[in-house]
């Protein structure tokens, strides 16, 4: 008896500075959502300057962290990664790369049906392409601007703070040539479309 009296004298402030970190941080998150997903990715053929640049399909994944300023209105930013190929033609070997894309958005809710919400969102990119060690035919890497938009739903599980969420992102962008004055083999000067539809799971604060 004395023993539980003294373990909860040590336990009773320690169960309350957690309970209290806990409701602050909720505080601080409010209007805020953090996501993790995985997509698909299949990219746009490029042409130009009689050069093609075919992009290979691969799988990635994708972290973001939302907050909504207004009910219909919030920003978005996002960071996906993913691995893929491109095959320039006329060139015997692919240049393989990992593709780290930074995005900032803004996004829009739609009113609720069913539990369902939709989204859309729309912004600027950072897509950087990073040459790997023996894939990357020795080339350096590359970082090109672009434009995302998309659209999405968000299916809450069981409570309103944890969800499912379904997406489609495209990101439009100059197709790379791996070089800051462009490597004439490799320079389409065209621009593709890269797409990632997208599922994952949501937490809501």
């Amino acid at each position: 008896m004395v023993s539980r009296r003294i373990l909860w004298f040590f336990l009773a402030p320690l169960s309350g500075f957690l309970f209290c970190s806990a409701a602050q941080a909720q505080k601080v998150l409010r209007n805020d959502e953090a996501s993790v997903g995985g997509f698909y990715q299949f990219t746009s053929t490029a042409s130009g300057n009689g050069i093609s640049d075919t992009a290979s399909k691969s799988l990635g994944g994708e972290a973001s962290f939302r907050h909504s300023f207004h009910w219909w209105l919030g920003y978005e930013a996002s960071y996906d990664y993913t691995r893929f190929s491109d095959f320039y033609s006329g060139q015997a070997f692919g240049y393989q790369h990992n593709l780290h894309q930074f995005n900032g958005d803004y996004y829009l809710h739609g009113p609720k049906a069913f539990g369902i919400q939709p989204f859309a969102v729309a912004g600027v990119s950072g897509v950087v392409f990073s040459p790997t060690l023996n894939g990357g035919q020795n080339t350096p890497w590359q970082i090109r601007p672009g434009a995302n938009f998309g659209a999405g739903i968000n299916y809450p599980l069981l409570t309103s703070h944890l969800g499912v969420r379904l997406q489609y992102r495209g990101v439009y962008y100059e197709a790379p040539d791996f070089s800051p004055n462009g490597l004439p083999a490799l320079s389409t000067n065209s621009y593709r479309l890269t797409s990632e539809p997208l599922a994952g799971v949501y937490i809501r604060f």
